[in-house]
């Protein structure tokens, strides 16, 4: 029984700390690429994402900057019309190609503590890390 209760006690506290994404749809924040599951994270360069003005996505691919837009309800998130300069950068192309890729798919997220999770329906494709 005991044990019981305690589960119950550690679902009900991560729940606690876990957000939708209202916070990020109401304030700009900015986020640090810092887990890529099943894709391998480049040590040479970073990947960030910052959403401003709760429709509005940007940051850093690797190499280049990007641009794009985001729609936000609840933990639903969906970014589209990416864009991004245009440089040549050997190392670290192939990441970029699969990072706006994968931002593409993304269709959920949430905010638990100083990170954010993206997922694409349950499947977890990113996590990100809160930029001061």
């Amino acid at each position: 029984m005991k044990k019981i209760i305690f589960a119950l006690f550690v679902v009900f506290t991560l729940q606690a700390c876990t957000k939708d994404l209202s916070s990020i749809k109401q304030q700009d924040s900015k986020w640090e690429l810092t887990r890529w599951p099943g894709k391998t994270l480049p040590t040479a360069a970073k990947a960030t994402l910052n959403i401003s003005g709760g429709n509005k996505i940007g940051g850093k691919s690797f190499c280049n900057t990007y641009g794009g837009s985001a729609v936000i309800n609840g933990n639903a998130i969906q970014f589209s019309k990416i864009f991004g300069t245009k440089m040549y950068c050997e190392a670290v192309g192939y990441a970029e190609n699969k990072y706006y890729a994968d931002l593409e798919k993304v269709t959920a997220g949430k905010v638990s503590g100083n990170r954010l999770y993206l997922y694409q329906n349950e499947n977890l494709l990113m996590v990100f890390v809160k930029a001061e």
